[in-house]
């Protein structure tokens, strides 16, 4: 990969870096629920730990642009990192004092401090490589995280069966020192520092207030990105019923173990391949035609597992649905990359992060619904879904391929501006 500003081996060190840093994440995930389960009992205190990623985006999902749009992109992702580290050293330690009461704090720090350190790894993209390299870039990255998604839980669980909890958080912990080191020799555009005075706090909170709302009107005022964030939206909302994927392999098909295991992993094969087939296409046709047909075939995908008769059909659909998901998703987030300004792409790609995320458990309640009113019955969610993808394909495809087609201005270069 030839990259503009970062030489070809800082680039393979970082994507090592963040390769391990995906195994800590995974590990958290696991790892947290179970030492609050076992240190306290608490059904809800394990369910709090389990949301502690989500807990931190609606604390700062908005403002982490803000902030990463003023510090140094390098500093800010070695800062993120060591704030991880010591905080996963430190779990099995406060664990043992008052009950284990410290212990959601500290995981909400952590999850904390890697939306920082995500929307900054964003803009070091950015900074780093040459704008008809990020999709090539972004793949793979993501492909870490496919394969982090599909081994992640396994050999955690071995680990933790093996050696227990604590010592996997310290393994943990010692992830994100890894990825700190493979920060250290990197270097990034430095961002032009801006005279702020020190003023009160409430002066302080309205400046930081004022540069998010900057952000958000900037997404407002340019119509690709509003697309971009709408459909990013829609995608994990409707992608949200693959949560009913295994019960309805279970209790619809009367699936084996074995074979619901095939059809959990079938989505993460699927978002693999969507990685490798990336750059390919990247390289022969425009990114929002790409963005549009993966969208619109989505839909297809759903429709595919509400007619799934036998488990090997539902392993199929699933694999279908996570690599069209994961294909859309690379090249959004690279289509942002590329058209946003340095000054604002923290503000905007945390914001498009929060609004998806906060989209997915949204809709995983939505069809949980609709298959309890059905008697158990998934199919019905999964025909709502494909229903409610048709709105996300028309958007698609007026906005983002019809234009294209009909030769109208540069969807890549029309809606980059300064804010």
């Amino acid at each position: 990969m030839q990259l503009q500003g970062m030489k070809s081996w800082r680039f393979r060190l970082l994507w090592a870096g963040q390769s391990v840093s995906v195994i800590g994440d995974g590990a958290a995930g696991l790892a947290i629920p179970l030492l609050v389960l076992t240190v306290t009992g608490s059904v809800v205190a394990t369910a709090l730990a389990a949301a502690a990623r989500t807990i931190a985006y609606l604390l700062f999902g908005l403002t982490a642009g803000t902030f990463v749009d003023r510090w140094d992109v390098r500093r800010t992702m070695i800062f993120c990192d060591s704030l991880r580290a010591v905080a996963f050293l430190s779990l099995p330690i406060v664990a043992k004092f008052n009950g284990g009461v410290w212990i959601i704090p500290l995981a909400i720090t952590a999850a904390s401090a890697g939306i920082f350190f995500e929307t900054a790894l964003a803009v070091a993209m950015q900074d780093g490589i040459a704008p008809e390299q990020l999709t090539g870039a972004n793949a793979k990255f993501e492909f870490s995280n496919q394969v982090g998604l599909l081994l992640g839980p396994t050999l955690i669980g071995l680990a933790i069966a093996t050696i227990g909890v604590e010592k996997c958080l310290w393994l943990n912990a010692a992830t994100f020192v890894v990825s700190m080191a493979t920060l250290v020799p990197l270097r990034f555009r430095a961002r032009p520092q801006e005279d702020r005075a020190a003023g009160r706090l409430d002066e302080r909170l309205a400046e930081i207030w004022k540069e998010t709302r900057t952000g958000l009107h900037y997404i407002r005022t340019s119509s690709l990105l509003v697309r971009l964030v709408s459909l990013q939206a829609v995608i994990n909302f409707v992608i949200a019923a693959e949560t009913l994927v295994i019960f309805h392999a279970e209790r619809g098909l009367h699936a084996s173990p074995l074979w619901t295991g095939a059809v959990l992993a079938a989505a993460g094969l699927g978002g693999i391949l969507a990685t490798t087939l990336a750059s390919w296409f990247a390289n022969r046709f425009s990114p929002q035609g790409l963005i549009a047909w993966s969208v619109i075939a989505l839909g297809g995908s759903l429709l595919a597992l509400a007619g799934s008769a036998s488990p090997l059909h539902l392993a199929i659909s699933n694999g279908l649905l996570g690599a069209l998901s994961v294909f859309a998703s690379v090249h959004i987030r690279a289509l942002r990359q590329r058209i946003v300004p340095r000054e604002v792409l923290g503000r905007v790609t945390a914001t498009a992060r929060t609004l998806a995320f906060a989209a997915n458990p949204l809709g995983a309640a939505l069809f949980g619904l609709v298959a309890q009113a059905a008697g158990g019955n998934a199919r019905w969610s999964f025909l709502a879904a494909t229903l409610l993808s048709m709105a996300s394909a028309a958007v698609a495809y007026r906005g983002l391929l019809r234009p294209a087609r009909e030769g109208g201005p540069s969807l890549v270069t029309d809606d980059r501006r300064r804010p």
